[in-house]
């Protein structure tokens, strides 16, 4: 399995192909993988560049597999509860955003092409009208949308589930391992 070529791919319990992509950083990996400033910056999990687009993602996945069977329901609530409260946008999602656009800048520069911002929610339960309000939420916080004569380049913000993700991006599918025959846990 490709898993174990590419185990760099991996955010908790679920696995991304990127095998297609120009480059991939897991931005919050720890030691020289990452952008090494934990400490006092906050970053996306991946940095995905296309020949065409950049991606910045961002996963919470209240259905990890990991997560004990009895514990699951209240997980899910927990994390409903954040994403309803706007605690997920102003304390994590935003604040990694902005972080992982400073580190880049800084670091490498941004490549000129259309970027993305891409939150992956493991939580299948979601219904198409929570994740248009959180995308739209977070489209509006702070300076998301630019300036009023907009950005100049391309900028975009999706909230998807894994089961979008797979419809909707088949370059690059994502494997939940806990669903897969050889795992063990």
């Amino acid at each position: 399995m490709i898993i174990q070529t590419h185990p760099e791919w991996v955010e908790g319990d679920l696995y991304f192909d990127f095998s297609k992509a120009q480059s991939v950083r897991k931005l919050d990996a720890k030691g020289s993988d990452g952008h090494g400033l934990s400490h006092c910056l906050k970053s996306v999990d991946f940095v995905v560049e296309w020949s065409n687009q950049l991606w910045l993602i961002e996963i919470k996945d209240p259905e990890h597999g990991a997560i004990p069977a009895h514990l699951r329901a209240k997980e899910q609530d927990r994390f409903r509860r954040k994403l309803q409260s706007d605690k997920l946008i102003n304390e994590e999602l935003f604040p990694k955003l902005r972080d992982s656009l400073i580190y880049l800048s800084l670091d490498q520069g941004i490549a000129e092409k259309p970027m993305r911002y891409i939150t992956l929610i493991g939580l299948s339960s979601l219904q198409p009208a929570e994740l248009d309000g959180l995308q739209n939420k977070l489209w509006q916080t702070n300076w998301v949308n630019g300036p009023e004569r907009g950005w100049g380049k391309s900028f975009e913000v999706h909230c998807m589930t894994v089961q979008q993700w797979n419809r909707l991006l088949p370059q690059c599918p994502i494997t939940r391992k806990s669903e897969q025959p050889s795992h063990n846990q």
